[in-house]
């Protein structure tokens, strides 16, 4: 059975980005060590060597994230920053000029909300993982049940005002202690379990 992580890098007010959706300081640790770590082609970063080991993860076989951030980031030109694949969820599948533009790229489109989209992910995922960008969607599957874990790389920041961790769909949510911890340059690496 997959395991589904919600993850986003957070403020320490727990922003994932500034109003405008630019992640300003928080991302300063990707340029913050020694160790080039690439994403994809076009996505390549100098991190700690401790961020490096935390953040490849084998297991993830694809992400699932918001139309938001899919249109915010142009999809990445078609190319996945995590995993195999890209779930995206969206009210309407209406992408078909990105879809031309990039008609290899390994990306789903669920229309049929999130719990839908997770269902397409974890049997894409097998027992491997599905990350989840935090935000809108990254909250409401946390309210529906259906995220194992939060990720959190945590910026020494406080952004004052934002985009929220998990967006404005979830509740006071109490957790356990971490089950990783891991100090990075710029950035402590935690992981939680959700009840």
């Amino acid at each position: 059975m997959a395991t589904v992580v919600v993850q986003a890098v957070a403020s320490l007010d727990g922003y994932i980005a500034r109003p405008d959706d630019m992640p300003g300081p928080i991302f300063d640790w990707y340029e913050a060590g020694e160790v080039e770590l690439t994403f994809n082609p076009e996505h390549s970063f100098h991190v700690s060597q401790q961020s490096a080991d935390y953040l490849q993860h084998k297991d993830v076989r694809c992400q699932l994230i918001g139309r938001h951030l899919f249109d915010f980031v142009d999809g990445w030109s078609g190319r996945p920053i995590v995993g195999d694949r890209v779930f995206v969820v969206t009210h309407h599948d209406d992408a078909d000029e990105w879809k031309q533009r990039h008609p290899q790229a390994p990306y789903t489109f669920c229309t049929g909300g999130v719990e839908d989209a997770v269902r397409q992910a974890t049997e894409h995922a097998g027992e491997g993982t599905v990350v989840v960008s935090a935000g809108e969607v990254g909250g409401q599957i946390v309210s529906a049940g259906l995220a194992d874990e939060l990720a959190v790389d945590l910026a020494p920041v406080f952004l004052g005002r934002g985009k929220r961790f998990l967006g404005s769909s979830t509740d006071e949510l109490v957790l356990d202690d971490p089950h990783v911890v891991i100090q990075g340059e710029r950035v402590l690496h935690l992981r939680y379990r959700l009840r």
